[in-house]
């Protein structure tokens, strides 16, 4: 009697053994599912797992924080800026994004969204299977700011449009080391990405070219265009009034 007890807890065990290494292979063979740190699986998902905009120096998004639970957002931009474009990253890689019906590759860069005086809806779909979530972003232009505005970039382009100069900027993203420019510290620069900010010059713009330390005023912007061709990988710093360049010289750190 004792001998048949232990033979038939040899064989729980063995089959226990069996099942425990069955759920252990099946684990093994099934694929890899990320969690996305909102508390669901990658798989499967129509959410995006964040979604960006080319326009982070004027660009205004609300709410500010992007959540893939949150489908509508207002997104505001300056009165000058015409080449909006968004970057959505889904959850599932396998997933189908659409920006306004256009298949966009996710973490890839959209077209461009062709800008309106009047606000404009900006739909952005991701299908998996059946299943499909749609985020909405409503994108408008702010009224004109009257006032100056300094910035810092790599000009990529000057170029006359009809009768009228134009710049063609990659702006740069500033930090001192102060709490101001009267601190006395150095700054550094960031330029994560290369981005298109195409402005007027004002026809009494004032341009320097050297350095900042020893710059040159050019007589014309035609002086200035020859200086910019032989030396184009300079920093300059922009400083506009609304939305014209009023002066360009060159960038230097505040010592």
């Amino acid at each position: 009697m004792i001998e048949t007890d232990l033979e038939e807890e040899k064989n729980m065990m063995k089959r226990a053994l069996s099942v425990l290494l069955a759920a252990v292979l099946l684990c093994a063979c099934l694929p890899a599912l990320a969690d996305d740190g909102y508390g669901s699986f990658t798989q499967g998902s129509t959410l995006l797992r964040s979604l960006t905009h080319n326009c982070p120096n004027t660009g205004i998004m609300l709410p500010k924080q992007f959540s893939p639970y949150e489908t509508t957002y207002l997104l505001t931009v300056a009165d000058w800026v015409s080449r909006p474009t968004f970057t959505p990253t889904a959850m599932d890689p396998n997933a189908v994004i659409r920006v306004n019906g256009q298949i966009v590759r996710s973490g890839q860069t959209s077209q461009v969204i062709p800008m309106q005086d009047t606000p404009q809806q900006v739909d952005i779909t991701v299908t998996n299977g059946s299943a499909t979530t749609t985020y909405t972003i409503y994108l408008q232009r702010r009224p004109s700011e009257k006032r100056t505005r300094v910035s810092a970039g790599f000009i990529k382009n000057i170029y006359l449009k009809g009768t009228t100069w134009r710049i063609d900027a990659d702006l740069v993203t500033i930090r001192y080391s102060g709490e101001d420019y009267g601190s006395g510290n150095l700054s550094t620069y960031t330029n994560n990405s290369v981005d298109s900010y195409d402005y007027e010059v004002d026809p009494n713009c004032i341009f320097y070219y050297g350095t900042k330390a020893q710059c040159t005023r050019a007589t014309n912007i035609n002086t200035f265009v020859n200086n910019y061709l032989n030396f184009s990988s300079s920093l300059y710093t922009i400083i506009y009034i609304e939305s014209k360049i009023v002066a360009v010289f060159p960038y230097g750190a505040d010592y």
